[in-house]
């Protein structure tokens, strides 16, 4: 058997004790765990000793244990883009001049966009995006705004992380295929705030992509707007 098949009964005791934690009053000690989650003691001495490693869990002064901060940040990402959806909806109904074109919110994950909200128009022809959908960043205009908006140190890591032998064939033939055409790409969109797939995702298509700040002044997000006019 694979390591990583191994690894998932491990992992699902480790969910199962996270479920437990959360749920009692007191931290638990690893005697409870064991017992309550009919575990051997050996199996959960070594899980919460790295649950405590990697942040999940902490443990108090009476040698029990409760949920770790880590937990925390990753419960304020998932709030942070639930939130950013609802405002991206509720953005788009206070709006009425943007019926006529379909509107995206993505996330970049590594080397893709993620739709996270979609508005399609039935105006736009040749234009649809469904939630969860995942294209490559950099044919993307959302996903060039996103890689805009960080500094030159972030930016060369990600290319660093990146090479242009790993990124996908073109989509279309108007698609980044260099380093130094995205390298332009970035240098333009910085300079006039913007980015603009010119039918990089589909023959006809063309999008108006900007990065998404919250009050820190952190990209969170990218928003790209498909006016009816350039869609066919």
């Amino acid at each position: 058997m694979s390591k990583s098949h191994d690894s998932v009964p491990a992992l699902r005791r480790a969910v199962r004790i996270l479920d437990l934690v959360k749920s009692t009053e007191r931290p638990p000690l690893a005697a409870d765990i064991a017992r309550q989650l009919e575990l051997p003691r050996s199996t959960v001495h070594g899980l919460v000793a790295v649950m405590v490693e990697l942040g999940l869990l902490e443990k108090t002064v009476t040698q029990g244990y409760r949920l770790g901060a880590r937990l925390l940040d990753w419960a304020g990402g998932v709030t942070e883009r639930r939130d950013l959806v609802t405002e991206f909806y509720q953005t788009l109904e206070s709006f009425s001049d943007l019926a006529a074109f379909t509107v995206t919110l993505t996330v970049l994950e590594d080397t893709e966009v993620v739709y996270m909200a979609c508005r399609n128009s039935a105006t736009v022809l040749g234009a649809s995006f469904r939630v969860g959908m995942r294209l490559p960043a950099i044919f993307t205009a959302t996903g060039n705004a996103m890689l805009a908006e960080m500094d030159d140190n972030a930016f060369r890591e990600w290319l660093t992380l990146h090479p242009a032998s790993t990124w996908p064939e073109p989509l279309t033939p108007n698609g980044i295929r260099s380093v130094t055409t995205l390298v332009r790409e970035i240098a333009e969109i910085r300079e006039r705030g913007y980015a603009v797939d010119d039918e990089q995702i589909h023959d006809g298509l063309w999008c108006f992509g900007a990065g998404v700040k919250d009050h820190s002044g952190r990209m969170v997000a990218g928003v790209g707007l498909i006016p009816k006019d350039v869609a066919t």
